[in-house]
């Protein structure tokens, strides 16, 4: 099983080195962010009345930390949130201690289905502490419209992809609650080296976690290549008549021979991967040692997609 452990405010979070059976738990957006009226960040440096302005979010008057960490990341944000209340719609990524850090800045804002580019990030203080948030474009930025917060404390040279995704519609939380998943691509793994980029052979990763609350409760897949009769064979699948299913918040890693592929999702009854799939085809490029995610989204149960990831090596 993979690396779980607390990271961030409130959240699990999962190195890339994961199995077939690896349950990860998204998070919610709530809880109390960090005020940027804090007085000193945690090196115990000074702060300093700054005022500021970002267009679409960020900026006002208050106390910031004016010198940044040496630490640098690449993150890049991942829009599969949609509920009742923002159905499939844009979203805007603000790096700072909450919407209305003086010092923060909108990072980018990213469509329904897609995702951003790879972002540079510098750490908020020298302790490497860093934080941003997702909203409804175009709207407010309090806590009222907060889809997620996620807090991370980087070291330096770390790559990431966050996916930001809906959140159980009967919790009782805000309408814009949302939930995170946070995959960190580099530094690669040395706990489950079985999950690690491969010479000779790419690793493609498939993840449903975003439909869970959209998709029949008990809708589950199992994976194909177009030319290829029998279903692909997940890590940890030592079984040749058994398949793990693609479904709830599993990650599901397979190796697979490097180009260009034509992913199909079929459903795991009958569990045969021949004939009309039940999601796809979508085209996916994974390098020799390289990795790609494939990611089920959707609007709603009976409009389901395929989002194709390369991970950047």
């Amino acid at each position: 099983m993979g690396v779980v452990g607390q990271h961030g405010r409130g959240r699990v979070y999962v190195g890339f080195g994961v199995v077939a059976a690896l349950l990860l738990a998204a998070c919610g957006g709530g809880g109390s962010p960090k005020a940027s009226t804090t007085t000193s960040p945690a090196d115990g440096g000074t702060a300093t009345n700054v005022t500021s302005s970002t267009a679409g979010g960020g900026g006002g008057k208050g106390q910031c930390f004016t010198d940044p960490g040496p630490q640098h990341a690449r993150v890049r944000f991942v829009n599969l949130f949609t509920n009742s209340t923002y159905p499939s719609g844009d979203i805007d990524i603000l790096q700072g201690f909450s919407g209305s850090d003086p010092c923060g800045k909108k990072l980018a804002t990213v469509k329904f289905g897609e995702a951003s580019d790879y972002i540079d990030v510098t750490a908020g203080d020298s302790s490497g502490n860093w934080e941003v948030g997702a909203y409804p474009a175009g709207g407010a930025t309090d806590q009222d419209h907060e889809i997620i917060s996620q807090t991370e404390t980087w070291k330096g040279g770390e790559q990431v992809t966050i996916i930001v995704m809906g959140q159980d519609p009967t919790s009782g939380n805000r309408p814009s609650a949302g939930g995170d998943q946070a995959f960190f691509e580099k530094p690669v793994s040395d706990v489950n080296p079985e999950s690690n980029p491969v010479a000779g052979k790419g690793l493609m990763v498939i993840g449903a976690a975003s439909v869970q609350y959209i998709a029949d409760k008990n809708a589950a897949w199992v994976a194909g290549i177009a030319g290829q009769t029998k279903c692909l064979t997940a890590v940890g699948d030592t079984d040749p008549n058994t398949r793990t299913n693609i479904g709830g918040t599993s990650l599901v890693p397979y190796p697979v021979t490097p180009g260009t592929l034509s992913v199909s999702l079929y459903k795991s009854d009958p569990g045969t991967c021949t004939g009309t799939p039940d999601l796809g085809p979508v085209s996916v490029d994974v390098a020799d040692g390289g990795r790609a995610f494939v990611l089920v989204y959707g609007a709603d149960a009976t409009h389901l997609k395929l989002l194709a990831l390369p991970i950047a090596s």
